[in-house]
């Protein structure tokens, strides 16, 4: 299996996006297990801020694994995919912080590694690489 040797600034954002769909499911894990063992609903939006939550980090952790998987091929389609999978995920964390998540650890690491990864996406190395 050959492999071929990308630039540092586009195979540090390939592994980046492939390791945003796992932190993402064990988020997503979290989040069931936090709605299993807390009661009912404490206020009438927290159901919506669960299904926020849930829906940003699975659809972001989705479009986050199909663009690092187009990224090697310098596909211009997963450039678009991996930024938009990015506002997805800070809407999940927007509603994981409306709901006053106990993972305040994990909710700071989703920012670091999404906000790196949109850095990443706009630098002229890998914007030049895509277009």
């Amino acid at each position: 299996m050959t492999s071929t040797s990308l630039p540092f600034r586009i195979e540090q954002t390939r592994r980046l996006l492939r390791l945003q769909p796992v932190l993402n499911m064990v988020g997503i894990l979290f989040l069931i297990l936090m709605v299993v063992n807390s009661g009912p609903a404490s206020t009438p939006g927290d159901g919506v801020a669960v299904y926020t939550v849930l829906g940003g980090l699975l659809l972001g952790g989705l479009l986050s694994a199909v663009a690092a998987k187009g990224f090697a091929g310098g596909r211009a389609s997963a450039w678009f995919l991996a930024l938009l999978a990015q506002p997805l995920v800070m809407v999940a964390v927007w509603g994981g912080w409306r709901l006053d998540l106990t993972l305040r650890v994990g909710i700071l690491l989703t920012l670091v590694l999404a906000g790196r990864i949109t850095a990443n996406l706009l630098r002229a190395q890998v914007r030049d690489y895509f277009f």
